[in-house]
């Protein structure tokens, strides 16, 4: 476990030293953070997690506004209570802030929902994918269909007419996924997928994706456990 924290750290580093390289305007025009040059710092949303990002440090901060308890025009206040995690999800979720502000392109959707072995460059990466994201995401759900739209809604999805069950979220400004559930029954076991639009790789590096799509349905797993 140390050895894996110590790997993800490095990796973090390294981004952090790329993130340095570009222009904070371009990054935030291109990837839809907001960035606020007096104070460095690019806000961005993750799903339901707001992010703060220090520019060029690359230092991020998680924000929890229900640890906070004020009121949300009282940014004087918020900028003093900030959170941070380190866990290895943690730094997962940095390494892909960092990694998407700087390669954000901003480019036009395809409005082509595709599965992930089906976009650029991701066949090595699908079986682990398969493994750790859509395999958990029919067994978890796949005779609890209400209780996945309440843990859709729940982190701001939008039902979309895939499956018997599909789920659209916002998962970073310009990368949606939609998650797809088939409900088992005594004849047939449950199943899923998890979609891209076609132009995702344009914004992420494909290996990113891969681990992007698993992490979405964990948080929806634990979205469903709280």
């Amino acid at each position: 476990m140390d050895e894996k924290k110590s790997n993800y750290q490095l990796c973090y580093e390294g981004l952090c030293k790329a993130f340095a390289k570009y222009n904070p305007g371009e990054m935030a025009q291109k990837s839809g953070a907001e960035y606020d040059a007096e104070k460095g710092l690019f806000r961005l949303w993750v799903l339901d997690k707001e992010y703060l990002i220090s520019y060029p440090s690359g230092d991020i901060t998680l924000r929890d506004r229900e640890k906070e308890n004020v009121s949300h025009q009282d940014e004087s206040v918020l900028e003093k209570m900030l959170i941070l995690r380190d866990t290895d999800e943690m730094l997962f979720e940095k390494m892909l802030i960092l990694s998407y502000l700087h390669r954000a392109t901003k480019s036009l959707p395809a409005y082509r929902w595709v599965s992930y072995r089906e976009l650029k460059g991701a066949g090595v990466y699908y079986d682990a994918f398969a493994r750790y994201g859509i395999k958990p995401l029919a067994e978890f759900f796949g005779e609890k269909g209400d209780l996945f739209l309440k843990a859709g809604y729940e982190l701001g999805a939008e039902r979309v007419t895939m499956g018997d069950i599909g789920l659209k979220f916002n998962v970073l400004p310009n990368i949606p996924i939609v998650l797809v559930l088939w409900l088992g029954d005594e004849e047939f076991k449950a199943s899923a997928s998890i979609l891209f639009d076609y132009g995702a790789t344009e914004e992420i590096h494909v290996e990113d994706l891969a681990s992007l799509g698993p992490w979405l349905v964990r948080q929806v797993i634990k979205a469903a456990k709280r």
